[in-house]
């Protein structure tokens, strides 16, 4: 057969093949409610048509903004559709503060084995090409609200738009998710999210996934706030997975004609007309670390315990039933809750997360130590020097006057032509090698033996090339906000986290931010300091387990109020310089902040472990200093 005709019968098949695959429906967010700087989930369905096609290849998306066409984000997950076939692909997307749109495509590449029509790679059809604008993002100092519970809630009415802080104008802004399933199953897709509300759902793992548990774990201990009601979801309560983390036992359900006088009288409403209905409350009993925020002893109404960074507060009554569902009454009440309650002092504190430097200057102390940790600029640096001022100078004190010029430039041009040389030879012999600094912050959890790893990484190398990353499954990358564009690659969102076609070379420090939950925890800690509310106490070198670090006293405690956190006394080189830039950025501003410092006082710390991974191409040599906060378990 004719090659020509060949060729266009193969781009024929292609283009019907993937004419045949068209992206079905786009959801992003919760319900379009996302914060710039966060992730937010990106719901994507895919569908084959009637045509007898097989699709493989790649769903990705890109981030970009209205001015430029190249991407600031870049993700892709593995996709292969059967005909007539229909998937739903869900990624974590980072909004960015310069990001406006999705660029979301269908990328076909390995052929798949199959008697039908197959797609080809390196071929993509624009047709397969979909953009999204981004809404108006809520804004940081707002409350990004998550309700799940069945329909008829009346909680959007009482509070969703309307201010709560006259100082700074911070609204409340109420989502809705549809049922159990729509949890997310990574913690990172709440990251915009301040409170999450749980009324009336079953949450046992019939109902709720180990994965959706976990990751719900994991973004209260991040900051997150979880509240749930009371009343009549005491049957949903009693014996889910959330009950051996609530502050408080769930002793039964007691019914009564009116609200007792003690709760009427805390919140300031009258008694009403019940209709026949019954006031019915959870009779609670505090557990260790309980806090009551309405009640007396005799009942609480409303309470809370601290989970890590977050809080886990319990309503004794169903918030949607009389007399809170009422509009005067429910809106003092979560106006007053929300007030005092509603944010931990992480999130709190994360109003002013847009306008710190601490990535720019980060990726500056990486640039710092390039010209003296990169082979060929040593060598530069010490043989042209030595080269100017030893064979120059010898040609001008012996050299006759007519050989001067050309015998230099003939020398210059033999020089160059050895070290070009000398360097080709050494590069074919000897494997390229990639230099990984990390500066981490690890928190640990002990209440779940848990922490959360946020890593910032430099990646450079002895020549220009490109080189792939692989990471556990859960473990969320973006590239540093910095001044400077870099080219970050593919993220690969599949069944293996992998960084693809990472462009690294030796004048640039390609940066990246690395963040995952690790069961790797420290055992030691050097130059370790214990916080509490009236004083810092140096503890030097410690261990963190099999003694009490909390009653340690190794050194002189000193006043904390006009310490900076974390502190950088007895700390030199990178240490120091890390601690500084988390000290003039509050980037740890929420641990001075917490009310209950004295009985929930923490561990700030430094171990050079390595708790990541490095990249898989090339020999790498790694770098890596951790800024370890411990927490204790007040339940225990």
């Amino acid at each position: 057969m004719n090659p020509l005709i060949l060729m266009t019968l193969i781009l024929f098949s292609v283009s019907v093949a993937l004419g045949a695959v068209e992206i079905e429906n786009v959801t992003f967010g919760f319900n379009e409610g996302y914060k710039t700087g966060t992730w937010a989930p990106l719901t994507i369905t895919v569908r084959s048509q009637d045509e007898p096609v097989v699709f493989a290849g790649e769903l990705a998306v890109e981030v970009r903004n209205f001015t430029s066409d190249t991407p600031l984000e870049r993700y892709a997950i593995p996709l292969r559709i059967s005909p007539t076939g229909r998937q739903q692909k869900q990624f974590y997307v980072y909004c960015s503060k310069n990001a406006t749109r999705l660029i979301i495509q269908l990328l076909p590449t390995a052929p798949v084995e199959s008697d039908l029509l197959y797609s080809m790679g390196g071929i993509y059809d624009p047709d397969s090409f979909q953009e999204v604008s981004l809404p108006i993002p809520i804004a940081r100092k707002d409350y990004l609200m998550l309700v799940l519970a069945p329909s008829g809630d009346r909680l959007k009415r009482f509070i969703d738009k309307k201010p709560l802080n006259v100082s700074d104008g911070a609204e409340v802004h109420v989502k809705y998710l549809p049922n159990p399933t729509s949890l997310l199953r990574d913690w990172i897709g709440y990251s915009a999210v301040d409170v999450l509300i749980i009324r009336e759902t079953f949450l046992t793992e019939r109902h709720v996934s180990k994965d959706q548990q976990t990751a719900l774990f994991d973004w209260v201990q991040r900051g997150g706030t979880l509240i749930t009601s009371g009343g009549s979801s005491f049957d949903t309560l009693r014996g889910s997975f959330l009950e051996p983390f609530l502050p408080v036992e769930l002793k039964g359900l007691k019914k009564t004609d009116a609200p007792p006088d003690a709760l009427r009288d805390e919140l300031g409403f009258q008694s009403s007309d019940n209709n026949g209905t019954f006031f019915q409350r959870v009779e609670f009993v505090p557990k260790t670390g309980c806090e009551t925020l309405i009640g007396t002893t005799e009942q609480i109404y409303v309470a809370k315990r601290n989970f890590g960074n977050g809080q886990i507060l319990c309503l004794a009554f169903d918030y949607n039933a009389s007399p809170f569902s009422e509009q005067e009454v429910g809106e003092a009440f979560w106006h007053r809750l929300l007030s005092e309650s509603g944010k931990s002092p992480r999130h709190l504190a994360d109003r002013y997360a847009l306008s710190r430097q601490h990535e720019e200057k980060i990726h500056k102390q990486f640039l710092s130590k390039m010209p003296t940790q990169v082979p060929l600029v040593k060598l530069l640096v010490v043989i042209l020097p030595a080269y100017l001022l030893v064979f120059g100078g010898f040609l001008l004190y012996f050299g006759k006057s007519k050989q001067k010029s050309s015998v230099y430039w003939v020398g210059s041009c033999i020089f160059v032509l050895l070290s070009v040389s000398t360097i080709a030879v050494a590069r074919n012999i000897f494997p390229d090698s990639i230099a990984v600094d990390r500066l981490s912050i690890l928190s640990v959890y002990p209440e779940r033996q848990r922490g959360h790893l946020q890593s910032f990484v430099s990646v450079r190398t002895t020549s220009r090339t490109k080189t792939s990353i692989e990471f556990p499954e859960g473990t969320f990358i973006r590239h540093q906000e910095t001044e400077l564009f870099q080219k970050l690659g593919t993220l690969i969102q599949g069944p293996h986290v992998q960084l693809q076609d990472v462009s690294v070379e030796p004048w640039h420090p390609t940066t990246y931010v690395k963040e995952a939950f690790t069961q790797q925890l420290p055992v030691r800690l050097e130059n370790a300091w214990r916080i509490t509310e009236k004083k810092m106490t140096y503890l030097g070198n410690i261990r963190l387990r099999g003694q009490d670090p909390f009653l340690a006293e190794n050194g002189i405690a000193i006043n904390r109020r006009p310490l900076k956190i974390p502190p950088d006394k007895e700390l030199n080189g990178t240490r120091k310089a890390f601690a500084r830039i988390l000290q003039q950025e509050g980037v740890l501003q929420h641990l001075t902040n917490e009310t209950d410092l004295n009985q929930r006082p923490y561990i700030i710390g430094w171990t050079s472990r390595d708790f990541t991974d490095t990249p898989t191409d090339g020999n790498a040599n790694t770098n890596d200093e951790t800024l370890v906060i411990f927490r204790p378990d007040t339940t225990r």
